[in-house]
């Protein structure tokens, strides 16, 4: 599909996604094939597939130690299948659901959540059954889940399928279309309301792709799930850089790490470190969250941010649509003087489509410290909640004559959807 092997589509989106183990049981060759690497990846080999589905549901049960509380079985012929989608199924499990599936006009299919309670049953079956009879005995226990775009629940049996799959493909080409992204590009992320998270469902979107990506920050981000190099030697760093990189696997890397709370954040790199490593030429997309907000929706720069590599091919400002009609304040708006004294807000008065508008266009704004040759793409992000739509339209309508040049984006990463509203 697309050039790479089908299994390859759902094996990388099952890395990219929240899940704990990924057991991926296959034939010896096309396991050497796709060459994955991952600390929580394991790859069984099935001696007799002509025995059928059940053989495989064995195998991979049998990979789960006594501790884990769920299971999720994916299709390897299912390329549409995304990372996001996969975290939903994950947050299921967390809540304690038993059974779960993807539900798509009236029919349930992989993937497919069960509970350990149906460990034992699974591990009975015999022949070509897999957990679609189990979903069809207990039907009205499965909490069924929708898609996050067409064409998720479908899989690939004849040649003619792949051809459905990538006009689908090609219709819903995600975050890399619209954005605008070309071949190579060094993308960095500021403002708030989504910027870990347009990250994270970029790399993976560019993964799929089988392009070489990193990810990196120049303030300080959560340590994210997957591979990451540390290295406090700028040297070392782009020394082993080239060699922990593979394609279609996104890598995380960093100065260090320190502690943040219960948890843990990748300590920033340099920004001359940055336009070092972008000219090296190592990878083809290089990811950099730029900006800090606190997880806020809302933030204006203060004197020392954004903090921008000057090779930086596109600034892409993010915004959470999520702030429209609440009040400003410090727990809605990060660096909330500033952003007043840039938008005219008042502190404690509701903010609207004019103040952000007001906050993408200003030179001390949304895109302060952007390199002169960058692209600018505004990413209005959480358009999925109430009234956020009509909201981005109304920045749009605000923008479309000071600012046509400017690429507008509206989306939810939530719902995994996105459209340009103004190509800029």
């Amino acid at each position: 599909f697309k050039g790479r092997p089908l299994a390859d589509w759902a094996l990388k989106a099952a890395l990219a996604s929240g899940l704990e183990r990924v057991v991926f049981v296959t034939r010896p060759a096309l396991a050497q094939a796709l060459e994955a690497s991952d600390p929580r990846l394991r790859v069984v080999l099935n001696p007799a597939p002509e025995l059928g589905q059940s053989l495989s549901v064995k195998l991979g049960l049998s990979c789960l130690e006594q501790g884990f509380s769920h299971a999720l079985f994916l299709l390897a012929d299912q390329p549409l299948i995304s990372a996001g989608l996969i975290n939903k199924f994950v947050v299921l499990a967390k809540e304690g659901v038993e059974l779960a599936a993807l539900a798509e006009g009236g029919r349930l299919s992989p993937p497919a959540l069960f509970s350990s309670v149906y460990f034992s049953e699974l591990s009975e079956m015999e022949g070509d059954q897999g957990g679609r009879s189990l979903l069809g005995k207990y039907a009205d226990q499965v909490r069924p889940v929708a898609p996050l775009r067409p064409g998720q629940g479908a899989d690939v049996d004849l040649p003619g399928d792949l051809k459905v799959m990538e006009d689908i493909e090609d219709q819903t080409a995600g975050l890399r279309a619209c954005l605008g992204l070309g071949p190579a590009e060094l993308v960095s992320l500021v403002g708030a309301g989504g910027k870990t998270g347009l990250m994270a469902a970029l790399a993976a979107g560019l993964g799929r792709t089988g392009a070489k990506v990193l990810c990196t920050t120049s303030t300080r981000i959560f340590l994210p799930e997957g591979p990451v190099l540390l290295a406090a030697e700028e040297e070392r760093l782009l020394k082993e850089v080239g060699l922990a990189l593979t394609p279609g696997q996104p890598l995380t890397i960093g100065a260090g790490l320190e502690p943040a709370g219960r948890r843990q954040k990748v300590v920033g790199l340099l920004p001359d470190t940055l336009d070092r490593l972008w000219l090296s030429g190592v990878a083809d997309y290089l990811l950099v969250e730029a900006d800090g907000a606190k997880g806020l929706p809302l933030k204006a720069p203060r004197e020392h941010e954004p903090v921008i590599a000057q090779e930086t091919t596109v600034v892409v400002g993010v915004l959470g649509l999520g702030v429209l009609g609440r009040l400003a304040r410090e727990d809605t708006v990060f660096a909330l003087k500033e952003f007043c004294q840039i938008t005219g807000a008042e502190p404690g008065r509701t903010v609207s489509p004019r103040h952000l508008a007001a906050l993408i266009r200003h030179p001390e704004g949304l895109f302060k410290n952007a390199p002169a040759g960058a692209r600018r793409i505004a990413f209005l992000n959480q358009c999925d909640l109430p009234g956020a739509e009509a909201g981005a339209r109304e920045v749009k309508a605000l923008l479309a004559e000071t600012s046509p040049q400017l690429r507008l984006v509206l989306a939810s990463l939530q719902d995994e959807s996105c459209q340009v509203l103004q190509p800029g």
